[in-house]
């Protein structure tokens, strides 16, 4: 009666949601959306339904960032006898960018669940890396001379550029202790540094 006449409504229980995202410089590589269809799955399976992950291991993961930075911004004024001052401005940004894949596979099998009973070890790990890094920065630097009827100056516009890429291939031989590293040769060449000076006149 008490609650018919003050019209206390009951709370209803919310469905349990959460939301799982890694950022690698402000780029989103993963995004896991958790709801209650997720959660009765994992409680009813007693186990993380990810059977999937092993073959996109095997198959290979790609991944794609770019990011750009503001790395330095200044001026400065410099009198001088003339009367007439001198201005310096100076601004710049870096770009990067990373392309990433690799693939990873496990012997006799990932997880321990889907492995054969005379097999419960890990015997054997080979993984391959490729991976190409990109560089660019601009800063153009200009003086200039301000007047009331004219303004000149000089801007020197100053580049930078670089590639670097890296692959490389592990096996680990757990069984017999054998393991190995190699660097592999890029197919394609590349500019490892690129510097670039334009003067410019106004």
């Amino acid at each position: 009666k008490i609650q018919s006449k003050l019209n206390i409504k009951t709370r209803r229980e919310e469905d349990p949601s959460a939301q799982i995202y890694l950022k690698v410089f402000g780029n989103e590589v993963t995004f896991q959306n958790i709801d209650s269809a997720l959660l009765k799955q994992i409680v009813r399976e007693d186990s993380l339904a990810i059977p999937d992950i092993e073959q996109q291991l095997r198959e290979g993961l790609e991944m794609k960032m770019t990011k750009a930075h503001h790395l330095a911004e200044g001026s400065l004024g410099i009198p001088t006898t003339l009367g007439l001052p001198i201005y310096m401005t100076m601004n710049s940004l870096v770009l990067t960018k990373s392309e990433i894949s690799g693939k990873m596979t496990v012997s006799p099998r990932l997880f321990h669940e889907d492995r054969p009973s005379d097999q419960k070890d890990v015997s054997a790990i080979e993984a391959s890396l490729s991976s190409i890094y990109s560089i660019a920065m601009q800063t153009p630097i200009r003086f200039i001379i301000d007047c009331p009827f004219i303004k000149s100056g000089i801007e020197l516009d100053l580049s930078i550029n670089s590639v670097i890429p890296i692959s490389g291939k592990v096996t680990l031989d757990l069984k017999n202790r054998q393991h190995k590293f190699i660097w592999e040769t890029p197919e394609k060449e590349h500019k490892l540094l690129e510097l670039r000076a334009c003067p410019i006149l106004f």
